[in-house]
């Protein structure tokens, strides 16, 4: 499966991302930013990723934003800017990614729920009956469920689905 990503980003690009989010992104985020600058996944769009906390067993994962303003469905600031008030009531929250389906990967800084999360947005695993989460969800915004306590751990979780490594594809 190719996975198609843009060049990467400078430090300047990266402080001025810091900049516009007003937040300080992880340093393995970042180290990602430079070496490529957001991905998705192509043929098939989506990769099952496990998480035994809803009822399936796994969630979608489709892609990591990065810098690309004139692909507003990938870009990192153009996401946060508009959807990441729905977390005001936690500390230093940064969507990373999304589904495919609206649901959102949330890197959180706050102490004692450090680490990468599976936001439920849509409320896709509202009704299951396992729908174990980790963090409730406040006026309506969905719950969220920890996947990796570190963008690099998350990054192997998506690599270890595959039986060979995927093809990473520069656009």
């Amino acid at each position: 499966m190719p996975f198609l990503y843009k060049p990467g980003l400078s430090d300047a690009d990266i402080q001025g991302l810091e900049q516009r989010l007003q937040k300080k992104l992880p340093s393995d985020y970042k180290d990602f930013l430079k070496k490529r600058n957001g991905f998705y996944a192509t043929a098939p769009d989506y990769v099952s990723l496990p998480l035994d906390k809803v009822d399936e067993g796994s969630i979608a994962f489709d892609r990591l934003f990065g810098l690309i303003p004139d692909e507003e469905s990938n870009d990192l600031l153009a996401f946060n800017e508009e959807f990441i008030d729905e977390l005001s009531f936690l500390d230093n929250s940064i969507a990373i990614g999304e589904d495919g389906g609206g649901n959102t990967f949330v890197w959180i800084a706050e102490a004692g729920k450090e680490g990468l999360y599976y936001w439920d947005r849509t409320h896709l695993h509202e009704s299951d009956d396992k729908n174990d989460f980790d963090i409730a969800e406040r006026d309506g915004c969905g719950n969220l469920f920890f996947l990796a306590p570190d963008f690099t751990s998350f990054f192997d979780l998506i690599l270890s689905t595959f039986i060979s490594p995927p093809d990473f594809v520069e656009e």
